[in-house]
């Protein structure tokens, strides 16, 4: 299998063409980055995907890539023009020129972002937040643009039916255990230590609180990817979520949330979590991921937190 893998530079785009490459498959990987792609075994495309010039040249590639797995963009900090520029407009540009040159299968990065909460005013309206959940309208640039991209990829659904459109909204990925759990921002080179939520004493102001609610091992993210890549190619699109097996987090879900969004909380339908037994389970809905590659996540992260 011919893959395109962009965002090779960064740290889930080089770990997936890496684990690609080293698969017993005999697969053919490519990694598009800015800057040139240094994994063994991946061959190297540079190219800007916000670049017309850049994807006029992708779209002559032949023989087409039977599979583009597209995690290239801007991450949380981005400003709204780089979300509109990179995460939409590259997303768009990207898909365009490898359908172009004949491929029918892509893989894209959304997120659990697209959500676009932020503590205490813009909570989400329900819990699990569910696969067709959209944006709640703050001030998120990243979470709006990752809303847009999704709004962009069924746009180009209409035009391309036969087209297979897989969305992929990433959990908050984390390096597997043991040891600190960190998320990593290559973009600007920061290593994040991710601990396990716990309530606030009132609530606070924070930009999607939930990234440790939602973690995922880095492992069960790549897996989930390498199952989308070889699942049959399925005409339309779809949208599945990959999060952890169980929310990181010391307290119930529910205590978390009330303790975070304060009176706003009162519109959470977090009846799911308040059932017993349910207290835990991951806040968003991850059945389509099930259905949709056969992928369920095996390490829970809750298992490895560290108590002070």
């Amino acid at each position: 299998m011919k893959i395109l893998v962009t965002g090779t530079t960064g740290w889930l785009g080089s770990e997936l063409a890496r684990r690609l490459a080293e698969a017993d498959e005999g697969h053919e990987v490519f990694g598009l980055s800015r800057r040139p792609t240094s994994i063994d075994g991946v061959k190297s495309i540079e190219a800007d995907i916000t670049s017309d010039s850049d994807m006029q040249r992708l779209a002559k590639q032949k023989p087409a890539f039977d599979v583009v797995v597209h995690l290239a963009g801007v991450a949380g900090w981005c400003s709204l023009p780089q979300g509109i520029a990179v995460n939409v407009g590259g997303t768009e540009k990207i898909l365009e020129a490898a359908r172009k040159a004949g491929t029918e299968k892509f893989i894209v990065a959304s997120s659990v972002a697209v959500t676009g909460s932020c503590s205490p005013n813009h909570p989400p309206a329900s819990l699990p937040v569910g696969n067709d959940d959209g944006f709640v309208g703050s001030t998120w640039a990243y979470g709006l643009s990752k809303d847009m991209v999704e709004r962009t990829v069924k746009f180009l659904s209409v035009s391309n039916p036969n087209t297979d459109y897989l969305l992929v909204r990433i959990g908050g990925v984390v390096t597997d255990p043991p040891g600190p759990l960190k998320h990593l921002e290559t973009a600007i080179g920061e290593e994040v230590l991710i601990e396990a939520a716990e309530s606030s004493l009132e609530p606070k102001a924070a930009v999607f609180p939930e990234f440790p609610l939602c973690a995922i091992a880095l492992s069960d993210m790549m897996r989930c990817f390498s199952l989308a890549v070889e699942a049959p190619k399925k005409p339309g699109v779809r949208t599945i979520t990959a999060v952890g097996p169980s929310a990181f987090t010391k307290e119930p879900v529910a205590k978390v949330m009330w303790s975070w969004y304060g009176d706003r909380s009162k519109g959470i339908d977090m009846s799911h979590h308040e059932i017993p037994g349910n207290e835990y389970d991951p806040i968003y809905d991850t059945e389509s991921a099930r259905i949709e590659l056969g992928f369920e996540a095996e390490v829970d992260l809750r298992k490895h937190i560290i108590h002070r």
